[in-house]
């Protein structure tokens, strides 16, 4: 399995029991500089999650749409596309973006579909949050850990949300293993894989394209566009 699959494995179960500018190191904070705001936004999404993992009659199609829904109301899908594509996305057009937005919806839905027959009463427990303030809105890094049944943390999962107002997305996932050996950004990863493939095909978008549309019959589905 690539490591871009494990990736949005794991940030398919952080959406689930939770779910521009690169990851910065994540810094301790006192109360006066955290977002408490955009703290209870991830546990809330978190506690709503975890009510419907936990019931029995939660089938995976129900899930599957659940993390698309999740995808699209509280993802920044577009500045993710668009930090994904790095260099190329001075090149791509308007309406190749739209397509390309569209498929990476569906393969991150895609990836994730078989993982959560995984879950056995997995928490996700938020431990602070940090704030860098721009001119029209702010990065947010929100720290949480992921509990298992017996309260033992099983990894750490950094959100970077990007805040507007009042209103949040999640615009990236970092996932680091208990034993603190190794970290994983959702957004480096895919940006590594997809300039990757274009950089291996001459720098067209439209092999992307076909390379998300190849992955996503891989998992049973038909691709969007």
């Amino acid at each position: 399995m690539s490591l871009s699959k494990q990736i949005w494995m794991a940030a398919g179960v952080a959406l689930l029991l939770a779910f521009a500018a690169p990851v910065g190191a994540m810094t301790s904070a006192s109360g006066a500089d955290r977002d408490l705001a955009g703290e209870s936004w991830v546990q809330d999404l978190a506690n709503q999650a975890t009510a419907m993992l936990g019931n029995p009659d939660t089938t995976e199609e129900v899930v599957a749409a659940e993390f698309q829904d999740l995808l699209v109301e509280h993802a920044a899908l577009r500045n993710f596309g668009r930090s994904t594509l790095g260099a190329y996305t001075r090149v791509i057009s308007d309406e190749d973006f739209d397509r390309f937005v569209a498929l990476l919806e569906q393969y991150g839905t895609s990836v994730v579909r078989g993982r959560f027959s995984e879950y056995s009463g997995q928490t996700i427990v938020v431990t602070g949050s940090s704030v860098d303030t721009r001119e029209n809105f702010a990065y947010v890094n929100v720290n949480s850990d992921v509990l298992d049944q017996f309260g033992d943390v099983q990894a750490s999962v950094r959100w970077l949300l990007i805040r507007r107002g009042q209103d949040y997305r999640v615009y990236d996932l970092t996932v680091e293993t208990i034993d603190e050996t190794a970290t994983f950004s959702l957004l480096q990863t895919q940006r590594e894989e997809f300039n990757s493939v274009l950089s291996g095909n001459g720098g067209r978008i439209e092999a992307l394209l076909d390379y998300l549309r190849q992955r996503i019959r891989e998992a049973g589905l038909v691709p969007a566009n």
